[in-house]
């Protein structure tokens, strides 16, 4: 059955496309564990909740399922996906890899403007942590890592970065992993924008496979 929890998917506006911003809201629920693993999300419930009709809500779904946030039965019933410990084993193989490219094809491309958003993304995360908002925190680790790989100017190696990190950050934000070491990856981002502005592709590829790595311990032990 459809988990009824009130108030997690508000009323859509009319402003973008209703399958677009469908799609949007029960992303960011999933992502967030408003919706939890397991968790069946029926068609005509979440219409309902967010006053549109279902042909919508049916293409958000697909679209999430493509990008593993949804699965979908036989029956055509979705469902949130689970994410098991090897899922997130896999996750963190491949992003070292990803990341580490990134950073690397990142370093001849990035701007000032460039540097100055990556900074004021570490500026906001060290506020989070005073707030103890701990939930911005993940998503303003997300936007890191993204902005980044947004740089290469290569698409399918943003793409897969953007979906590596929304899946980990589902997992960070359920065993607050990041919680405990925030300020550790605080330090370590610094050290990516650092090593970014030396304009040398070697250094920033190690401090970001460094940072994968440590955050790669701090989930895995």
């Amino acid at each position: 059955m459809w988990s009824r929890r009130a108030n997690v998917l508000p009323k859509i506006k009319q402003n973008r496309t209703l399958a677009d911003q469908a799609y949007t809201l029960i992303k960011k629920s999933i992502v967030n564990n408003e919706l939890k693993p397991g968790d069946w999300l029926a068609e005509e419930e979440i219409a309902t909740q967010m006053g549109i009709s279902r042909t919508p809500i049916r293409s958000a779904l697909t679209q999430l399922s493509y990008e593993g946030l949804v699965e979908m039965s036989p029956g055509k019933r979705a469902r949130v996906s689970t994410i098991s410990d090897k899922d997130i084993r896999d996750f963190l193989v491949i992003r070292e890899v990803l990341e580490a490219l990134a950073a690397e094809l990142a370093t001849t491309e990035m701007t000032e403007t460039d540097f100055e958003d990556l900074e004021d993304i570490v500026a906001r995360q060290k506020k989070s942590i005073e707030s103890e908002d701990f939930t911005q925190f993940v998503e303003l680790d997300r936007q890191f890592h993204s902005r980044i790989a947004s740089v290469t100017n290569n698409k399918k190696l943003s793409e897969f970065v953007e979906n590596l990190n929304t899946q980990l950050q589902r997992f960070l934000i359920l065993t607050g992993t990041l919680q405990k070491a925030a300020r550790e990856a605080v330090e370590e981002h610094e050290n990516i924008v650092e090593a970014l502005r030396t304009k040398k592709a070697d250094k920033a590829k190690d401090a970001m496979a460094h940072h994968v790595r440590q955050v790669s311990e701090r989930m895995t032990t």
